[in-house]
């Protein structure tokens, strides 16, 4: 039997902007056994989503690590080495969904971390709050430090600084962008063509 290919419409989740003044990617690690507290003070996120169409919606998000602020200097300038962000060959770090999926807690997206050239699959549980004015997204994952080689040589030995750093993300979005949504993407289905008569 013959295919013939049909294409049908489909309305892509619309692409929320982020205000970067009410937003924020927080860490907070632990040194000798102290906690500190740090942000990324630039980011350039991507936010496309709708609650309705988890496989239509995805973040993509690029962190320039040299607006790293762990509020200390001396620690600053030990994390822009090689044995640690390796900011000269390693200026971005990465975050991009792969999948999204409801579950008994709610949305979890699966997501890939990109950090000193290394990619870890995370899963990205988080919190979409829907307003007239555009929503909030709000998230805390843990990783761990030396999944992406962060602190090497005698810097692996968490007694001095911890392996498990947790990550707060609290996004504030604004209204749709008007210019990319609706967005159409085609998909594509196989239909049978009926046999000649003979």
């Amino acid at each position: 039997m013959a295919l013939a290919f049909v294409a049908t419409l489909a309305v892509a989740a619309p692409v929320y902007p982020v205000v970067a003044a009410r937003s924020s990617l927080a860490f907070s690690g632990t040194q000798q056994g102290e906690r500190f507290n740090g942000v990324f003070r630039a980011f350039d996120a991507r936010i496309q989503y709708a609650p309705d169409d988890l496989a239509g919606s995805h973040f993509d998000v690029t962190i320039p690590l040299k607006s790293l602020d762990s509020k200390n200097s001396e620690r600053d300038a030990a994390l822009a080495t090689a044995d640690w962000f390796d900011f000269t060959h390693f200026p971005n770090a990465t975050f991009r969904t792969v999948a999204m999926h409801m579950t008994a807690t709610g949305v979890v997206a699966d997501a890939d971390v990109t950090i000193k050239g290394r990619t870890r699959r995370i899963a990205f549980p988080f919190t979409w709050k829907g307003a007239a004015s555009g929503a909030t997204l709000d998230a805390r994952v843990t990783l761990d430090r030396l999944d992406y080689g962060l602190g090497t040589g005698d810097w692996a030995d968490d007694a001095m600084i911890g392996r498990k750093v947790e990550v707060t993300v609290r996004l504030v979005l604004g209204p749709v962008v008007p210019g990319e949504v609706p967005v159409a993407k085609s998909t594509l289905k196989s239909v049978g063509q009926p046999k000649p008569k003979r």
